[in-house]
């Protein structure tokens, strides 16, 4: 049985967030294209993780359109079993936050119980989770259309690090949000 920690839904500090992408043929580690991952102390970026994957499938037309990773720019790197104990390393016991996070914390966990056996144990939050309970009048909880939402600055999408820096914008965005509830203050996102 997994030792998966446990799916929190609270504001907290100190998380590392997690964005992958794949060539779109599965969710299977063999198919991650990239990984990426930026810790957090008290809300503010500190260290971050990044880096292409070479997969062993070929990535879909749609998933290159949308991420701009084609099979070329991954020739050169590495497999995914040579980086994923340093990529959870990086991660370590913190709390991982991702915007519909158990797509990537799966894979994540996927990856590194193929090389080495161990399961992870890490709480988690999810963003989208946290979306659906608190933004009711949002057209819908897509990590684009949040940004969208709460004027987070979206130049490029569905690439690691751009991503995991929106979705920490976003999760301290609705943090904020909530304390301004919490204190009865007007609330003024809206779509």
């Amino acid at each position: 049985m997994r030792d998966r920690g446990k799916n929190l839904l609270q504001f907290i500090p100190d998380f590392t967030v997690i964005d992958l992408e794949t060539t779109g043929r599965s969710n299977k580690p063999e198919d991650i294209t990239e990984i990426s991952a930026i810790r957090y102390r008290d809300f503010k970026p500190v260290a971050s993780f990044s880096t292409l994957i070479k997969a062993r499938n070929k990535i879909l037309p749609f998933v290159v359109n949308l991420t701009g990773i084609d099979d070329s720019l991954l020739n050169s790197k590495a497999r995914i079993e040579e980086k994923i104990e340093a990529f959870v390393e990086f991660i370590g016991e913190d709390v991982i936050l991702g915007h519909n996070v158990l797509f990537d914390y799966n894979l994540v966990e996927a990856a590194l119980f193929e090389k080495t056996g161990f399961n992870m144990s890490n709480d988690y939050v999810d963003t989208l989770r946290i979306s659906r309970l608190m933004n009711h009048d949002s057209l819908n909880h897509k990590l684009e259309t949040l940004c969208s939402y709460f004027g987070v600055l979206r130049l490029m999408g569905h690439r690691g690090e751009e991503d995991c820096e929106q979705t920490a914008q976003i999760y301290i965005k609705m943090k904020d949000k909530y304390e301004r509830l919490l204190k009865g203050e007007p609330i003024n996102e809206r779509i």
